[in-house]
């Protein structure tokens, strides 16, 4: 392959893994929805590519794609199985939580680090209902039933992702939550921060 067309097959490559991480932003910057995800993507594709000194760069490049995704996965199962009956709204506020204990130091630093967390018995298996997000270790199957819901919250996940630190948290820094129609025992040690649908927050 020549130099030319082996720049043209980077750029594209690089124009796709853009555009997917910009495919979620289906939130408003400065009430501005992106429709046109290909005109944005291009011109930071083009600064990725002349960046890339050789073929180590665009593995790297590729294995950071890879981790973004697996990511994106987590955060996207954990808003389905916790949230999928709530409003966008309250689906971006619980993965906010999920985004905001990855920045706190008494939890994991990945995304699905902390969604399975749980204790584990002598054959590092969760035990049952002792994880911090309840699906994960209830004992029901995590199958998605609805695509077509999960589809939308993956979209909702790369927004929450792309924006964290960047957009208003609409958590105020939330890292726990319940059901509004329950009463934990811990939420007396933590901050009430706000409540966004059926779910109450704190820190």
């Amino acid at each position: 392959m020549n130099s030319s067309l082996r720049f043209e097959a980077r750029l594209a490559f690089i124009a796709i893994v853009v555009v997917f991480m910009l495919y979620g932003i289906i939130h408003k910057v400065n009430d501005y929805m992106y429709e046109d995800y290909t005109e944005v993507a291009r011109p930071v594709a083009e600064a990725v590519v002349e960046s890339l000194q050789s073929e180590e760069d665009i593995v790297e490049l590729v294995e950071q794609e890879d981790e973004y995704y697996s990511q994106l996965q987590c955060l996207a199962l954990n808003i389905y199985h916790e949230a999928r009956s709530e409003s966008p709204l309250g689906q971006e506020a619980v993965g906010l939580v999920t985004m905001n204990r990855v920045q706190d130091k008494r939890y994991p630093d990945t995304v699905c680090d902390v969604v399975y967390q749980a204790h584990v018995d002598s054959k590092g298996r969760p035990k049952r209902n002792k994880c911090q997000f309840s699906w994960y270790c209830d004992g029901k199957s995590d199958t998605i039933h609805d695509m077509v819901a999960f589809k939308a919250i993956e979209e909702l996940s790369a927004s929450i992702i792309v924006a964290y630190g960047v957009q208003r948290d609409i958590t105020d820094g939330a890292v726990m939550y319940h059901a509004s129609y329950v009463k934990p025992y811990w939420a007396s040690s933590y901050i009430k921060t706000s409540r966004v649908d059926s779910h109450i927050f704190y820190k």
